[in-house]
């Protein structure tokens, strides 16, 4: 490798001996050192790739770079996937439901399902539940199935609403057919849970909360947090 300056001969070649590339390379006085040097290591780099029978790796170029380039800032922009919110309806299932205690779930004006104990002729007064299941017929990575729970006869619907801070269950009137829409009808919508031979529901608007019965005869059916506690049961027993 030779160098030279406008106003100088050239400099022998033995000081650059650690070099194998032959390279002249001229510097005006008034050129900035830190542009001559970024000049000198682009001839160098191009003319040892050239010559090289070896192939760089991606370390040496980015040592070469790091080195000429000025340092580069890069802005990291993250994009977040939209989830679909909508259900889409696949079919009704007629049932009929009892708790693991064998209690039938009753309506009772105004609007409330209450879990009793019925034999005889009394168990004409057990409600048959439509469900209504929806697809993704599994939610992703889990055993979830995704349905909406009314009573047979009439247009009363089982929601979960939040109300002063607590989850509470209710009957509501509404006419819901087709696909479902979790942004707007999410209060509906629960999810179907396999467990051993029972069912389980899970509210999709309160996550972690379960439509249970109380180990007591004739109460409220509500929904619980505490799937294992000892005064709720929240398996049910469903036929067609």
């Amino acid at each position: 490798m030779q160098f030279c300056a406008a106003d100088q001969p050239y400099l022998t070649k033995k000081a650059f001996q650690a070099s194998e590339v032959d390279v002249q390379v001229a510097v005006t006085k008034n050129e900035p050192l830190k542009s001559f040097k970024k000049a000198v290591l682009i001839v160098i780099a191009s003319e040892t790739m050239r010559k090289s029978a070896s192939l760089f790796s991606d370390e040496d170029l980015l040592d070469i770079l790091s080195t000429i380039l000025e340092p580069v800032t890069f802005d990291i922009c993250s994009s977040t996937e939209a989830i679909s919110s909508i259900y889409h309806f696949w079919k009704n299932i007629i049932y009929n439901i009892q708790d693991t205690d064998h209690k039938s779930l009753v309506f009772k004006e105004p609007a409330q399902l209450v879990a009793m104990h019925l034999q005889g002729l009394n168990m004409e007064q057990a409600v048959k539940l439509k469900m209504s299941v929806y697809r993704p017929k599994i939610e992703a990575g889990t055993q979830k199935v995704p349905v909406v729970l009314s009573i047979q006869k009439g247009n009363l619907y089982i929601s979960c609403v939040w109300k002063d801070g607590q989850p509470v269950l209710q009957l509501e009137e509404a006419t819901i057919q087709g696909n479902l829409d979790q942004s707007q009808l999410g209060r509906f919508l629960f999810y179907k849970i396999e467990n051993g031979k029972h069912t389980r529901f899970e509210s999709a608007e309160c996550p972690g909360w379960f439509i249970c019965t109380s180990s007591r005869n004739d109460e409220a059916v509500a929904v619980t947090k505490q799937p294992g506690g000892p005064q709720v049961i929240v398996d049910y027993s469903l036929t067609s």
